[in-house]
């Protein structure tokens, strides 16, 4: 052992010790980002620097050794200064507006979860959000200043490989991604590209994850300490509920897994070996196979041609009265032999004892898990835990009953349908192609009214009065103590073959493909097609004559996420007027979604919308391209924003909503109105329309909360810095997020100033009818869409407004539960995408 000092504590160190190691292992933090247990030290962000007696400089605790005698102080002024500093350099490229903000507490309360977008700009909106190791080391540090304004790369979302998103605007470059890769894999899959100011993490020559041999381990999405690579399946969960270990029966390796549990439901999976990667489908196939929307999740009898749903109850009663005539040789139970020990015991016992058969069969399994088995010529009846069989063999068949997870042929032909269980969703013991046992735990919940496989068969031997699956418990326990103790396999001495090489990955479970049921798996297959080429389009699109009604008539993304799209719509821009709103359907499968018209041209017939990308039906919308044709555009709807000589009116504008003020200001100014317009945004690189937005008010005030264009602060700081000042404001209008809307009709709550809020919630009929619109406003029920959309904002009920926005995020997050690469253009906003041409 060796004796060394740190912050005047004696502290014993283990040989071949870092600082860092040995002050984490005796529970001294010393922040650190590069770092990583998993990976060689390696010293490049500088962050982990100490003070050593009778040593030059800082060196960093991560690759000093440490010594006898040593005395190490981790945490005086001067280091605390200097990695304030070198955080403040690492945060000019990386969006860091958040960190600064003042409001950031209330921000937190009011929405804690990351709202979804296409590219992250702000803390807000990211992915990583709740594990974010910079925001952490932020508010270690008491960073709180940018030294010069930001640079922002305008680097598009890489989403054209299966599994993985890619925001490189959030990348510290840190080397985790890199060095993982190497160290797992000896191979350099991702490095890093480019020099000075235009480096990033890539592949040479181009080249996607896919062409570039990638294993999609996720180990580098393990490692991000940023969100820059994100589960694509998993990005919006956030911080999981609990973490569960269990094993992974995909194929016989039985790896160890830690399955990351939201309500009850497998959001993702990771290694529990940090040091060994999982294959593909051990790390991103097992949360969206478990939750596929497809599972069964109810029993089911035929009924004349149809399968009907029914009470468990039921369909026991059922299936045991279809097998009375086939009690003997005439019955045979048919299962995948990937199952637990105790279900294979169970169906034995079932098979011999309760139907009085010997073909209790495990269906032979070929190298890429497909499932085959011939029925012996005598059975006329057969159970099934999967799709096991022909159509031909099938239709032979004078009874079928179906126990799975998934639909399959099989069920054309089955009298009686069960929903089973999958293996995160049952507890047993499985043992692994090595022969050793492997504990499987319950550490999800099954869908609907699913049960594991042997309970559904304990079940049936209950329904009938036998209770040879009950009695044979003690039989189990003595087998089972042939195994020994099931173990995990939580350190594995090499990899996983399939993780090593994709092409060896099982590609069948339970008789299904997996490819179908889990969407990013095809392309890795042979005869996958080759990935849509990604459309870089750094100029406006504009097309001169449109032809058809809700056509795209110009598009271009203005600001990160936010784009610009004219359509032609003669009805709408015939009637527009300021303050009003149209719903948009980008398609027939599209949700119905309320844009502000910011602008219109009744001449052209078009109007103008601002649509921030935000989920699914808004992505399709700011992936159109000029001549593209909405499904449809409805409106105008709303009441118009009552027009009169108020006197002075101050328009707050942030984020989507600021292109609306545009219409509202030409209105004010001609019915006499002085018209002082208050935009805000997380840094300068968000903001958009400053031409436009002057040439129609009286003055024009930009704020940014990291304070990169010289007024620090949200838009209501420049209001009350007016009022406080003396300045006479009539009304005040205000319109974006509603985090935005809320605080300032919080911080004027005691001020003598009307000031009216737009409200979007969801709509769906934009009539009033449905409901789904209704906000709280002065005690009574309105529907934003009839009665608004503005409303006072002193008087609106904003927990509530919130709270119901929220009670369809689940909704919204399945319709973005995919792993397939999404096709997509993007559309540079004039910034330069950090490529380094111009």
């Amino acid at each position: 052992m060796i004796e060394l000092t740190i912050n005047g504590r004696k502290i014993q160190a283990e040989p071949d010790e870092s600082i860092l190691q040995c002050a984490l292992r005796n529970g001294i933090e010393i922040p650190h980002l590069c770092n990583h247990p998993s990976l060689p030290p390696y010293g490049a962000c500088r962050i982990c620097m100490v003070e050593v007696e009778g040593m030059r400089g800082y060196p960093t605790s991560c690759t000093t050794p440490v010594a006898p005698g040593m005395e190490v102080k981790t945490d005086t002024p001067a280091l605390q200064e200097l990695r304030r500093n070198i955080l403040g350099l690492m945060m000019l490229e990386h969006p860091s507006a958040c960190l600064l903000c003042g409001r950031r507490d209330l921000c937190d309360e009011f929405r804690p979860q990351a709202e979804k977008v296409g590219r992250t700009t702000g803390c807000h909106t990211c992915n990583n959000k709740d594990m974010c190791e910079v925001r952490t080391l932020s508010e270690d540090l008491g960073f709180c200043e940018l030294p010069v304004p930001p640079l922002y790369h305008h680097r598009p979302i890489e989403r054209s490989d299966p599994f993985i998103d890619r925001d490189l605007n959030l990348c510290i470059l840190c080397g985790r991604c890199v060095r993982v890769c190497k160290h797992q894999h000896g191979t350099s899959i991702i490095d890093f590209v480019g020099r000075g100011s235009v480096s990033r993490i890539g592949e040479a020559f181009g080249r996607t994850l896919l062409e570039a041999d990638c294993r999609f381990c996720g180990s580098c999405v393990d490692v991000c300490p940023t969100g820059s690579l994100a589960d694509r399946y998993a990005k919006w969960f956030g911080q999981v509920q609990d973490c569960c270990e269990t094993s992974c029966i995909f194929c016989d390796e039985g790896c160890a897994i830690t399955v990351g549990i939201d309500q009850g439901k497998a959001v993702m999976a990771q290694a529990v070996d940090e040091d060994k990667p999982l294959c593909v489908l051990g790390r991103f196939a097992v949360a969206p196979f478990m939750n596929g929307a497809d599972r069964l999740t109810v029993p089911k009898i035929r009924v004349e041609s149809v399968l009907r749903e029914v009470s468990w109850q039921m369909a026991l009663t059922e299936a045991a009265e279809l097998l009375k005539p086939f009690k003997g040789e005439s019955f045979a139970l048919v299962f995948d032999p990937a199952v637990p020990e105790e279900d294979r015991f169970y169906f034995k016992i079932f098979a011999e004892k309760v139907m009085g058969t010997s073909h209790c069969i495990a269906a032979d399994k070929d190298a890429k898990g497909r499932l085959a088995v011939k029925l012996p010529e005598d059975v006329k009846a057969a159970w099934l835990l999967g799709d096991m069989i022909s159509a031909e063999e099938a239709e032979k068949l004078e009874l079928l009953i179906l126990q799975d997870a998934y639909p399959s042929h099989l069920m054309d032909k089955a009298a009686v349908v069960f929903p089973a269980a999958l293996f995160t969703e049952v507890s047993g013991t499985w043992i692994d192609g090595s022969g050793k046992a492997r504990p499987l735990h319950a550490v999800t919940t099954p869908p609907g009214q699913a049960r594991p496989d042997r309970q559904i068969f304990m079940d049936l031997a209950a329904a009938v009065n036998d209770s040879s699956l009950d009695d044979a418990a003690p039989a189990l326990a003595e087998e089972l103590k042939a195994f020994g103790e099931a173990v995990l396999q939580r350190r594995r001495d090499t990899i996983p073959p399939a993780a090593s090489d994709p092409s060896l990955k099982k590609e069948w479970f339970r008789g299904h493909e997996l490819s179908k049921l889990v969407g990013g798996l095809a392309c890795l297959t042979a005869e996958a097609p080759e990935p849509e080429p990604v459309e870089i389009i750094d100029e406006p699109q504009v097309i001169s004559t449109p032809a058809e009604n809700f056509q795209v008539v110009q598009k271009r993304e203005i600001a990160p996420n936010n784009h610009e799209i004219v359509f032609y719509v003669p009805a709408v821009a015939k009637k527009a007027m300021a303050g009003q709103f149209v719903i948009v359907m980008a398609d027939e499968q599209s949700e119905r979604v309320p844009y502000t018209l910011c602008d219109w041209d009744r001449e052209a017939g078009t109007i103008t919308l601002i649509v921030q990308e935000k989920g699914q039906s808004s992505r399709k919308l700011a992936l159109m391209k000029a001549g593209d044709i909405a499904a449809h555009i409805v409106g105008p709807l709303g009441t118009p924003l009552e027009m009169k000589n108020y006197g002075t009116v101050a328009l707050l504008g942030g984020c989507y909503g600021i292109g609306a003020h545009i219409a509202n200001a030409k209105a004010l100014k001609e019915a006499g109105n002085t018209v002082v317009i208050m935009i805000e945004a997380r840094s300068h690189y968000l903001h958009y329309y400053l031409e436009e937005l002057a040439a129609v008010a009286d003055e024009l005030i930009v704020t940014t909360i990291d304070g990169s264009n010289g007024i620090k602060g949200h838009a209501i700081d420049a209001l009350l810095r007016r009022l406080d000042g003396g300045d006479i404001i009539d009304r005040a209008i205000t319109v974006g997020c509603p985090f935005m809307m809320k605080v300032a009709a919080l911080e004027t709550q005691d001020r003598d100033l009307p000031m009216m809020a737009a409200l979007n919630p969801i709509m769906l009929d934009g009539t009033g009818m449905c409901g789904a619109c209704r906000v709280t406003v002065n005690g009574e029920t309105k529907f934003a869409c009839v009665d608004g959309p503005f409303f006072d904002a002193h008087t609106i009920d904003w927990d509530e407004l919130r709270d119901r926005r929220n009670a369809y995020s689940d909704a919204e997050l399945n319709s973005l539960l995919s792993t397939e690469p999404v096709a997509h253009a993007h559309h540079h906003t004039g910034g330069g995408c950090g490529c380094g041409r111009s």
